[in-house]
């Protein structure tokens, strides 16, 4: 099945203004067929999505921060509103999760013959590298380990541990997929799994094409195992396959082989039925569903501290 690069290719070249314009015009025209819609659907609303929440990023402490969207009038319109304590920048950018997705984009529709095969995979890491490094606008790397801690909020983006990890690996001579990937399997595994479900759901070889893109900055069995889950997942919604999340849900949970990981952590198929059982019990909001989630038998030993759920 061939990628539906001309829908796709309209991500190239990236502004923050014409990408979503271009997308939205490939959303909303006939020409395109209804999976090409959804594909670019997926990526737009992830792109968007990314780009209203980083303005409040990283609130802890859930409670605190809807007392002051509250105060402010924004509870039930909290998308960029201005309450990050980490890092400041400009209204309607990318977070790091946005930008790898972007990253991720760019290079597939920039290099359409097998841009996950062997023959591409330096220029993805090329990709990543030019995209985050020090001369980029997450600004110098490594850090100068004599220089005093930055204030909070520091000003400009925020260099994620996985890319960390990542740079130092280039620097130490690695860079070939998956050794140039860091020991990290945290949400960054997701983000990279978006752009690859709208240009290759329902081809043969989606799932591989999941894996080189999130090894390439993550090399662990854990960030693998659950971006293709999600992958699956939407792809079910991308499509058609689907008539709701659970029902794709299900699907991707059929569809996934079972993955060593570590003892005592779940994996993506046990993950998937746990997220069906809560939203089967029909908890009367978001809140109440986090809340039950976080009280399940099944995820209290994966429960680093009680803010695991909201990181």
């Amino acid at each position: 099945m061939a990628p539906r690069k001309s829908l796709l290719v309209q991500l190239v070249p990236w502004t923050s203004t014409s990408l979503s314009v271009r997308l939205v015009h490939a959303v909303s025209t006939e020409q395109f067929t209804p999976i090409q819609q959804r594909a670019a659907a997926a990526l737009l609303g992830a792109i968007v999505g990314d780009a209203a929440a980083q303005t409040s990023h990283w609130n802890y402490d859930r409670s605190a921060f809807h007392a002051k969207l509250r105060s402010e009038g924004r509870f039930e319109t909290p998308e960029f509103f201005r309450s990050n304590g980490f890092y400041t920048v400009t209204p309607g950018r990318n977070s790091c999760y946005g930008d790898q997705i972007i990253a991720i984009a760019e290079h597939l529709v920039n290099n359409p013959k097998d841009p996950l095969g062997q023959t591409n995979t330096a220029k993805l890491v090329d990709k990543l590298e030019a995209t985050f490094d020090g001369a980029s606008a997450y600004g110098p790397w490594p850090l100068d380990p004599e220089a005093p801690k930055p204030t909070m909020p520091i000003a400009g983006p925020w260099r994620h541990g996985s890319l960390k990890g990542f740079l130092d690996n280039l620097r130490a001579g690695k860079r070939e997929i998956p050794e140039c990937g860091s020991d990290d399997f945290q949400a960054d595994c997701f983000a990279k799994a978006i752009p690859c479900v709208a240009l290759y759901a329902g081809h043969p070889e989606l799932l591989a094409f999941v894996e080189t893109a999130v090894r390439s900055t993550q090399n662990t069995a854990e960030a693998v195992a659950f971006a293709q889950a999600a992958a699956k997942v939407l792809e079910g919604c991308v499509l058609g396959h689907a008539n709701d999340v659970a029902s794709a849900i299900e699907l991707a949970s059929a569809a996934l082989q079972a993955r060593p990981l570590r003892p005592g952590v779940l994996s993506p198929s046990q993950a998937l039925e746990l997220v069906l059982e809560i939203c089967g019990m029909g908890p009367p909001s978001f809140e109440s569903a986090v809340s039950t989630l976080g009280g399940h038998p099944m995820m209290k030993p994966n429960l680093k501290s009680p803010v695991s759920l909201v990181a």
